[in-house]
C-alpha cells in the first residue's frame, strides 16, 4: 500500500507539472501572438521606431538598416497620402497554434497580405487623386510567404529573424522618388566638392585660357537655350507621358563637358506606356542646332525594381538602369567616356558596359535563403573583384548626380552617391518657363 501512494504521488507530480508545461506554452503563445499583431499593426501604421522596439536588433544589424531603409523616409503630402493607403493595408496571417515554442526559442510560419499592386493602373502612377481612388478600389490582395524568429530576453518575446521584407515592401522601391530618399550627412572630415550652378554658364568675353572655357560666339548661349526650348517642345506629350506614368521630373540641364555651354537631357515615353529612353543633347556653334548625343533605349521600364542612375565624374558620364523585380534585379551600367571634339561638339564614347544580377529565393520550408549574384563586363562574365571596384571608382570621382530614382543601400557599389552634390530636375512646365528666363 505504501509503494501504491509513493507511485500516485509520482504520477499527481509529473501531470501537474505537465499541465504546467502547457499552460507556459499557451502564454507564450498569447504573448508571441501579441508581438506580430503589434508588428503588424507597425507596418500599418508605417512607424519603424515601433516595429524596432519589437526586435532584438542592434542598429548596426543589416536587419536594422533594412528597415530604417524602407520606412523612414521623407515625401511630400501626395506621396505620403499614397504610402500611408498602400502601408494600411499590410496583414500578417497566422495560426497561433503553428507557433513552435522551444524554451526560449520560437518561430512560425506566416503570410504577409498587401494589396496587389498589378491591380492598380500604373498609368497615372503620379499619384495624383485618380490613383489613390484606384488603390482605394483595388481589393485584390497578394500573399508572400515568409518565417518569423523569436527570441525571449529579459522575460520578452522579441523578433530575432523576419524574411522576406524585401518583397512586402516591394513598393517603396517601385513608386519611391530620389527626391524624397533621405540623404545623410556629409563627413565632415572630408572635403566636399565645390559645383557651381549648372546654368551659370553664360558665354565668358575674356581672351582664351587653357583653363577657362569659351564659345565660337557672343550668342551662342542664347541660341543653345531655345533650341533646348525646341526639343522640350517636340517632346511634350513624350514628358508629360513619364510625368504621369513613372511619378519623376524628367528633364534636366548641365554642363557636362565644361565648354561654357549647358546640354539638354530629357526622358521621353516610348509611346508604349511600359518604358521610357533617356536623351541627351548638345548645342552645336557651327551648325546652329541641338544635336542628340547620347540615346539610352529603355532607360526606365515598368517593374518593381525599375530605377536608374545617372551622374558624372571627372572623366566620364555614368548611365546605370535596371529591371526585374526585388527578389530578381539586373542592373546595367554604360560607360560614356568624353572624347575629342569633332564637328562642333564632344563626342561621348560608349567605352565600357558592365552588370550584375541579384536573384534571390527564399524557401519557407526549409527556412532557407539563396542569393546567387553574376556579374558582367563587356558582355562577358567577371568576378566581384572586378566588377565591385570599377563601380566603386565611378562613385569615388562622381562631381554630380545628374538624376537618380534608385533606393540605394550600403550594399550596393554606388552608396556613395547619397552624399554628392545633385542636379536639379525638372518637370516640362518648371523647365519650359526656366529655359525661357535664361535667354537674355
Amino acid at each position: 500500500m505504501k509503494y501504491k501512494k509513493i507511485i500516485a504521488s509520482i504520477l499527481c507530480i509529473a501531470f501537474t507539472a505537465g499541465f504546467a508545461g502547457c499552460d507556459n506554452t499557451e502564454k507564450d503563445r498569447e504573448a508571441i501572438s501579441k508581438v506580430i499583431d503589434d508588428c503588424a499593426d507597425a507596418f500599418r501604421d508605417d512607424d519603424a521606431e515601433a516595429f524596432l522596439e519589437l526586435t532584438c536588433w542592434d542598429e548596426d544589424d543589416k536587419d536594422y538598416r533594412q528597415i530604417e531603409e524602407y520606412m523612414n523616409y521623407s515625401v511630400d503630402e501626395d506621396y505620403r497620402e499614397c504610402y500611408d493607403l498602400i502601408f494600411d493595408t499590410i496583414e500578417i496571417d497566422y495560426d497561433v497554434d503553428d507557433i513552435e515554442v522551444n524554451g526560449d526559442k520560437a518561430s512560425v510560419k506566416v503570410k504577409y497580405e498587401i494589396i496587389d499592386l498589378s491591380e492598380v493602373d500604373f498609368k497615372v502612377a503620379n499619384l495624383n487623386l485618380t490613383f489613390m481612388d484606384a488603390v482605394k478600389d483595388t481589393k485584390e490582395t497578394s500573399s508572400i510567404k515568409a518565417k518569423i524568429d523569436f527570441e525571449l530576453e529579459k522575460g520578452e518575446w522579441k523578433i530575432k529573424k523576419i524574411t522576406n521584407l524585401d518583397k512586402l515592401f516591394a513598393f517603396v522601391v517601385m513608386i519611391n522618388p530620389p527626391e524624397y530618399v533621405p540623404t545623410p550627412a556629409p563627413d565632415p572630415t572630408e572635403t566636399q566638392p565645390t559645383v557651381p550652378d549648372p546654368t551659370d554658364t553664360q558665354p565668358v568675353t575674356t581672351e582664351p585660357s587653357e583653363t577657362t572655357p569659351t564659345t565660337a560666339f557672343a550668342d551662342s548661349y542664347d541660341k543653345a537655350v531655345k533650341a533646348f526650348i525646341e526639343i522640350l517642345e517636340q517632346n511634350r506629350d513624350a514628358i508629360w507621358a513619364v510625368e504621369s506614368t513613372f511619378g519623376i521630373e524628367p528633364v534636366g540641364i548641365y554642363d557636362l563637358d565644361g565648354n561654357g555651354l549647358p546640354e539638354f537631357f530629357l526622358i521621353s515615353d516610348d509611346g508604349n506606356e511600359y518604358s521610357a529612353t533617356l536623351h541627351i543633347y548638345e548645342y552645336n556653334e557651327y551648325a546652329g542646332e541641338a544635336i542628340e548625343i547620347i540615346t539610352s533605349p529603355e532607360f526606365i521600364t515598368q517593374g518593381q525594381a525599375s530605377s536608374f542612375m545617372l551622374y558624372l565624374t571627372d572623366k566620364e558620364l555614368i548611365v546605370t538602369y535596371t529591371y526585374g523585380e526585388s527578389y530578381y534585379l539586373h542592373v546595367s551600367t554604360d560607360m560614356y567616356a568624353l572624347g575629342e571634339r569633332e564637328g562642333g561638339i564632344h563626342k561621348w564614347d560608349l567605352c565600357e558596359t558592365y552588370a550584375r544580377e541579384i536573384v534571390t529565393d527564399y524557401d519557407p520550408e526549409t527556412d532557407t535563403e539563396t542569393t546567387t549574384r553574376l556579374f558582367y563586363h563587356n558582355s562577358g562574365i567577371c568576378i566581384e573583384e572586378e566588377y565591385m571596384p570599377a563601380m566603386k571608382d565611378f562613385t569615388a570621382r562622381t562631381v554630380i548626380s545628374l538624376h537618380q530614382k534608385f533606393v540605394l543601400s550600403s550594399n550596393d557599389p554606388e552608396y556613395g552617391l547619397m552624399s554628392k552634390p545633385s542636379n536639379r530636375r525638372y518637370n516640362y512646365t518648371t523647365m519650359h518657363d526656366y529655359l525661357e528666363s535664361l535667354i537674355a
